[in-house]
């Protein structure tokens, strides 16, 4: 064999090696957070892993009638076990298997729980921006939030707001419980309460506020037991909507709380 030809051989081969060993193969956890389509038969998914943060991955021949990946597999919130090639370079990356783990039940299949389940897939996805920033607390707790929240049989109304206040906590702004008679109106953009003054910006009444308060201070089993009015209820998700752009520089406008307002009323 001629000389030229072997070391171009030798070349492309260890080429191939070394971007082999780039590719590491690991294991992780993941949220789905929505797909885009790429091509005829291809889609993008984007996740929130527990290993990598906010990932994407290229998904040929999901379309197929053959495919080994099927679209039910990944609708929003679809909570995964994935087996990945993963570079350090890269935004796109490949995925060697996927498995639905733990199995949901009842979300996609209910409409009050579906119509939560695009809100808060919606949401995490205007508030997850940079990709590969790892985040295990902020994975566990939406990890198991999902969870709740498909197999629960207490009312959900309260859900999206309670479900608000709580991420918060992970993102760096949770409301202060400084609320008192003289500090009864929550101001969103300090993330306190202050004394109420009608004219000041970005505020919330004191019926508001106290609803506020109450939802801060439950916890899972018991943020159904609050009790709000369907108006009351959708002004404070419009206003806890307006505290995550305050707090969130860039956020834009979401559409599924139109839906909320409908499937809740």
């Amino acid at each position: 064999m001629p000389i030229l030809t072997w070391l171009l051989k030798k070349d492309c081969w260890l080429t191939i090696r070394v971007n082999s060993c780039l590719a590491m193969l690991k294991k992780c956890n993941a949220i789905v957070i929505g797909t885009l389509n790429y091509s005829e038969n291809s889609v993008i998914l984007k996740c929130f892993t527990d290993l990598h943060g906010l990932q994407s991955y290229l998904i040929n021949g999901v379309k197929g009638n053959k495919a080994a990946i099927r679209p039910s597999q990944l609708m929003p919130l679809t909570l995964l076990e994935l087996e990945v090639y993963h570079q350090h370079n890269k935004n796109l990356h490949r995925i060697k298997e996927l498995k639905c783990t733990p199995v949901l039940s009842g979300l996609h299949f209910d409409m009050v729980k579906s119509a939560i389940g695009m809100f808060i897939a919606e949401l995490t996805g205007k508030c997850l921006r940079n990709e590969n920033e790892e985040d295990r607390n902020l994975f566990n707790y939406l990890f198991n939030a999902i969870q709740i929240l498909d197999v629960t049989n207490e009312s959900l109304a309260n859900f999206p707001v309670f479900f608000m206040i709580q991420l918060s906590k992970y993102l760096g702004f949770y409301p202060k419980m400084n609320y008192s008679a003289q500090a009864n109106s929550f101001s969103l953009y300090e993330g306190i309460f202050i004394p109420y003054n009608p004219a000041k910006p970005d505020v919330c009444n004191p019926t508001l506020s106290f609803i506020l308060f109450e939802l801060i201070g439950a916890r899972f089993e018991t943020f159904s037991q609050i009790r709000i009015s369907h108006a009351d209820r959708m002004i404070l998700l419009d206003r806890m909507i307006r505290y995550f752009k305050l707090h969130l520089m860039v956020f834009g406008e979401l559409n599924s709380p139109k839906i909320l307002n409908v499937v809740m009323a």
